[in-house]
């Protein structure tokens, strides 16, 4: 099966459901996707499911495994069948917030992406935003964009065989 990730106006299709950081000596994988939402299905793996490893934006260990927080953490997780979002206590952003789509929600999507999305066929489509580190490198997810380090990278497409790697300088394989 086929995945995508929508980060900003960007768009990588990868069969791996894991996004990993990368730089020349390391490679992290932060998010992993441990189950898709299935509306088909009445069973408990049928939702939306996470495993995270990241820091806060002030330094605070985030570890998130199956949407279940990590004891020693002030992380809140709000999580629905197709929707987990992290947040801070007293934040109103997300730390990380994870969404998968339905189908009937591709046509807000730049056609860029409805175009991948329709030629690669991907058996689930999410987007990722967030404000976050991975490995002291601060990660920033917005509507339009993805920030490494400050510097953006908007309105691609990716095919990622080895599962979605961000690097600092913003080449997204």
């Amino acid at each position: 099966m086929k995945y995508a990730f929508i980060f900003g106006t960007s768009i990588y299709l990868s069969t791996e459901r894991t996004v990993s950081y990368a730089d020349a000596d390391t490679k992290i994988p932060f998010l992993k996707i441990a189950s898709i939402y299935a509306n088909h299905n009445n069973s408990e793996n049928s939702i939306l499911s996470i495993d995270a490893e990241i820091t806060t934006s002030d330094n605070e260990k985030v570890v998130i495994n199956s949407n279940k927080p990590d004891v020693n953490t002030t992380i809140n997780v709000v999580a629905d069948d197709k929707r987990v979002q992290l947040y801070r206590a007293g934040h109103e952003h997300p730390v990380l917030d994870v969404m998968q789509f339905d189908k009937h929600e591709f046509d807000a999507l730049s056609s860029h992406m409805t175009n991948e999305i329709e030629a690669q066929q991907p058996g689930a489509v999410f987007k990722i935003k967030g404000d976050f580190k991975v490995n002291g490198h601060r990660i920033v997810i917005d509507g339009e964009s993805l920030y490494v380090n400050g510097d953006s990278f908007a309105n691609g497409v990716v095919n990622s065989h080895q599962g979605v790697t961000i690097t600092p300088d913003n080449i997204l394989y």
